[in-house]
């Protein structure tokens, strides 16, 4: 581990001479066994080291772990959180990354739930070149960053930049994301014109991880192929 606010998996080390690096945005209970599984899932999968951000850190200078039973603690932490918290320090993520692994350029950030809302800001500094956002709610609070939207700071910072592209991945059956949402998302990006696919599932929020209760085989294993075409 770098930081106490940014996980790696052991096995990093086999992938060291990649040009990219994937870290992941967890959801707001932080560094969880699921997450961590994520990470060596992503590793084995995409043959490229992987990092988790623990974000919250930025609040509380703590690496957080929340269990189910702290839901409230956990939704007070995202609620207390604004863009310019994540901005700045996620910056110094790459950075870090970085001045160990001097040959990584570039960045995909694959977010998750709240994670999948930041994984749009982490879109504003010009290494990341591929977004992930995975049932990203809140993508347009307005004044989340900068008195804006995350998709509009996103998109004002990064218009018509041919180096970058977006894959947001929806469950039908998730009530925090609305179809007018989705469809927004998708205006925005082409308005901008910045290359942007969505895929949308049967399923409900949090479908893609094993460890929560919306757990969805099917979703998940289809949702893990867009993402290994999406990552060539």
């Amino acid at each position: 581990m770098l930081t106490p606010y940014l996980y790696e998996s052991k096995s990093n080390p086999q992938y060291s001479l990649a040009n990219s690096a994937i870290i992941i945005l967890p959801d707001i209970f932080g560094l969880t066994d699921y997450t961590k599984a994520t990470c060596e899932q992503f590793l084995s999968q995409f043959e490229q080291q992987v990092y988790v951000y623990e974000y919250f850190y930025s609040l509380n200078s703590q690496a957080n772990v929340f269990t189910p039973g702290a839901m409230q603690e956990a939704v007070e932490m995202m609620n207390r959180m604004k863009g310019e918290d994540f901005v700045q320090p996620f910056v110094d993520v790459l950075q870090t990354i970085q001045s160990k692994n001097s040959h990584i350029t570039e960045f995909i950030v694959v977010g998750f739930c709240f994670g999948g809302r930041l994984a749009y800001l982490g879109g504003l500094d010009e290494r990341v070149n591929k977004i992930v956002s995975f049932y990203g709610a809140g993508s347009h609070q307005p004044g989340f960053y900068d008195a804006q939207t995350p998709l509009e700071a996103l998109c004002e910072v990064r218009k018509n930049d041919s180096n970058l592209e977006v894959l947001s991945l929806y469950g039908l059956q998730d009530a925090s994301i609305s179809a007018t949402d989705r469809d927004q998302t998708s205006k925005d990006f082409a308005k901008a014109n910045i290359s942007y696919k969505a895929n949308e599932y049967y399923a409900g929020h949090a479908y893609f991880q094993q460890g929560r209760p919306n757990y969805d085989q099917v979703a998940a294993d289809e949702s893990l192929i867009v993402l290994k075409k999406f990552l060539r």
